[in-house]
């Protein structure tokens, strides 16, 4: 009877034989961690990104949470570890203060309930990147373990998102899968396309070395195969040049600083080859591109799609397969590698060369060439996001103009911005163009017009020294399989930080969280075994100051983040009240409204459905109330002034609609309702100069509502309305709930 040992590493090396890995069992508190780390990019990412209320606050309270617990393993149980170098902690306090100077522009912000936002994200966000730093200092292979979480996560993004195109009439276990309805552009669950194809850039570097890993099995390559497919796919379908662009620099880092370079560009290319009989179906069926397509339309070419990319999938396998048998059976050496990048370079040259001619030959010669590529590019036009031809337009969807609306506000401002999250109410002013967006569409310029130089030496800098240690990571790992995952991590990050470049992505949690957390764990000093189990011990005084510290910030975080989702839903609660509700009802509509305004104390929506209500009950002089504390909140905020000039038109006050129309002229001078009201004024012939709305109405955009006399109300105040003389809610308070989400679904 024969005994069979396993060869030991000396024995292993001199016969070739792989020696078996030593595994350390990992600490139970590090993988509750990564556990719970992969939870909040799965929940962000299926949460429609993260992006709004009530979204983003319930995000920010389950990492509160989860920090509070990374707190007790590190101070009380002492199962946790953090370790980092100097420059990831001067990053992280660089980020820290980039969310303190967020809150400083409180002070002057012309969009306060935003600003209050952007601190809970920077809040967040800072705390991301240190649960990264401990995750990585107390778990094993904690690069390699989250790198595959966030596979799993992303794939299961991409299979969603791809069952609206091939199973659109079907529901499984609850799960609606017809979120092609109105149009056949891939966008879920992120709800915008350019986020889910930044998903699946994210995810494609660790799909990729999951492939190239010769030292793995062909079980788990082919299923990195696989993945890659499905990814690919779902990028090709979002019509993303963005994620494109992101794609192409994600490869280019992958290639420049990663161990098996021709392998991989070996694997992208024969699984885009795959995938283009799919894609081109995509793109060429009516049914599958076009926009409010029947469903009995689209069920037929989803079958037909589906088919076809489980045959495409199928062949990619076998060819897999056999490129595997191959290797094993081919030895290379470097002379066959000098000749395929020989090769490749003369593709490259060839292609660049027939790009040059077809330049050269243009009807005008390169500098018409130049001259209509750039008149493309700066033009404002009608972006046809459902049209597959839109990847190889040169037109920016619109960009050029907001990135000048946006440089033209930082040049006004440009110490300190106009405040966080102020973009949407500035660009009003500076626009020439009727188009209405919430964020420029780059980070930087975002940065810049909204919290100034300061506050974009803060976060850029914070993000430059992570990015400086995730690279010196890199530097000093020897090569291998880890190695090549800190590669495809660090690839990921950096595709993040050039699709920034042409979106707003620090505004979208689902693709800024994952991108932090490579950094962060990239940075991290690693895992390194103890001696023996770490001892419970009871907290010292030190020690458990510390964690009562942690726990307060954790709750004023938990407060800040939620006071708005509790003021946007009772908001909402009062909105929804119909038309012909009884007498009950509305008041406990306006109840609910006046709620929600002391909940928030920087929005103005609660304050427009207290008014809304006031106006169904016929107390005009509530409503005028409810307006002027509005427009006292935001004075900058256009809606406002549109409601109070409306109100002015109702009741006959001409001096006060002259007024409002007069602000609201500033605000937002080529706005589509600011010409319509304005154009009703200029037809208001019946002056009402003793109305008694006329008193107190703001006249310029520096008043004062704190001096206005308000008339005192011949019946009364309204059931559930603030009584007169009531104190002024404190500044600084939430991000503008239910006013705008941050979606932008026709930016391209």
């Amino acid at each position: 009877m024969a005994v069979t040992t396993l060869a030991s590493p000396r024995v292993g090396t001199q016969v070739d034989v792989p020696a078996a890995p030593i595994r350390t069992p990992a600490p139970r508190s590090g993988v509750a961690l990564l556990v719970a780390l992969v939870a909040v990019c799965a929940y962000a990412v299926f949460a429609h990104g993260a992006v709004g209320l009530p979204e983003e606050p319930r995000l920010q309270i389950g990492l509160a949470f989860v920090g509070v617990g990374a707190a007790v393993g590190l101070l009380l149980t002492r199962t946790l570890a953090l370790r980092a170098p100097v420059e990831v902690w001067i990053g992280i306090g660089l980020l820290a203060g980039f969310a303190v100077w967020c809150g400083v522009t409180l002070l002057w912000s012309v969009a306060p309930e935003q600003t209050w936002a952007h601190v809970n994200r920077a809040v967040a966000y800072t705390l991301v990147v240190v649960l990264a730093l401990t995750l990585a200092s107390s778990l094993p292979r904690a690069l390699e373990r989250l790198a595959y979480g966030w596979l799993a996560v992303a794939l299961a993004c991409a299979l969603y998102a791809l069952g609206g195109k091939i199973i659109p009439g079907a529901e499984l276990l609850g799960i609606d899968f017809d979120h092609t309805a109105i149009a056949s552009r891939l966008r879920a669950p992120l709800e915008y396309w350019n986020a889910l194809g930044l998903v699946m850039v994210l995810a494609i570097p660790i799909a990729l070395r999951l492939t190239t890993d010769a030292t793995r099995r062909a079980a788990p390559r082919m299923a990195g195969i696989a993945a890659l497919f499905v990814l690919l796919v779902c990028l090709g379908m979002t019509y993303s040049r963005g994620g494109i662009l992101a794609f192409g620099v994600t490869l280019a880092v992958l290639t420049l600083l990663g161990g098996p370079r021709l392998r991989g560009l070996a694997v992208i290319g024969v699984t885009i080859v795959a995938a283009i009989p799919v894609l081109g179906l995509s793109f060429s069926r009516p049914a599958l591109k076009g926009v409010n397509v029947p469903l009995d339309e689209r069920t037929p070419d989803g079958i037909l799609l589906g088919l076809v990319a489980a045959g495409c999938l199928l062949a990619l396998l076998i060819a897999a397969w056999g490129l595997l048998r191959l290797e094993e059976r081919t030895a290379w050496n470097e002379e066959r590698t000098q000749l395929v990048w020989r090769g490749l370079a003369a593709t490259a040259a060839i292609g660049v060369v027939l790009l040059l001619g077809a330049i050269a030959t243009y009807e005008g010669g390169p500098g018409a060439w130049a001259d209509d590529a750039w008149t493309k590019f700066t033009e404002t036009s009608k972006d046809e996001v459902s049209d597959p031809a839109r990847i190889v337009s040169s037109n920016s969807g619109n960009r050029w103009v907001w990135w000048e609306e946006a440089a033209g506000a930082w040049s006004d401002k440009p110490l300190q911005g106009w405040g966080a999250g102020s973009f949407a109410v500035t660009h009003r002013m500076y626009r020439q163009v009727d188009l209405s967006v919430v964020q420029p569409h780059n980070m930087p310029l975002q940065f810049l017009a909204e919290t100034g130089i300061i506050g974009t030496l803060l976060v850029t800098g914070g993000l430059g020294f992570l990015f400086f240690c995730a690279f010196e990571r890199l530097r000093g790992m020897a090569r291998g399989r880890e190695r090549d995952l800190a590669v495809a991590l660090f690839a990921g990050a950096v595709g993040w930080l050039a699709h920034g470049f042409v979106d707003w992505d620090w505004d979208i949690p689902g693709v800024t969280v994952p991108a932090l957390l490579f950094l962060g764990v990239l940075g991290a000093t690693p895992w390194r075994p103890a001696a023996g189990p770490p001892p419970l011990r009871q907290a010292n005084g030190a020690r458990g100051a510390a964690l009562a510290l942690v726990c307060v910030a954790a709750a004023l975080l938990i407060v800040s983040a939620g006071l708005p989702m509790i003021a946007d839903r009772k908001a909402s609660s009062s909105q929804a009240v119909s038309a012909d509700a009884d007498a009950d009802e509305l008041r406990d509509a306006a109840a609910q409204a006046d709620l929600a305004a002391r909940l928030d104390p920087t929005a103005v929506r609660p304050l427009l459905a207290a008014a809304a209500i006031a106006e169904g009950r016929d107390r005009l002089l509530d409503a005028r109330r409810y307006l002027l504390r509005a427009v006292e909140r935001q004075p900058y905020n256009s809606v406002a002034w549109q409601r109070l000039l409306q109100l002015a038109l109702k009741t006959a006050d001409r001096p006060g609609a002259a007024a409002a129309a007069r602000r609201l002229r500033e605000l937002d001078p080529i706005g589509a309702g600011t010409l319509a009201l304005t154009a009703r004024l200029a037809l208001f012939d019946v002056p009402a100069a003793s109305s008694p709305t006329a008193t107190g109405t703001p006249l310029s955009p520096r008043f004062d509502a704190g001096q206005a006399v308000a008339p005192a109300p011949d019946a009364g105040p309204a059931e559930g309305a603030p009584p007169d003389g009531a104190p002024t809610p404190p500044a600084g308070a939430a991000p503008a709930p239910g006013m705008s989400t941050g979606r932008q679904p026709n930016a391209g």
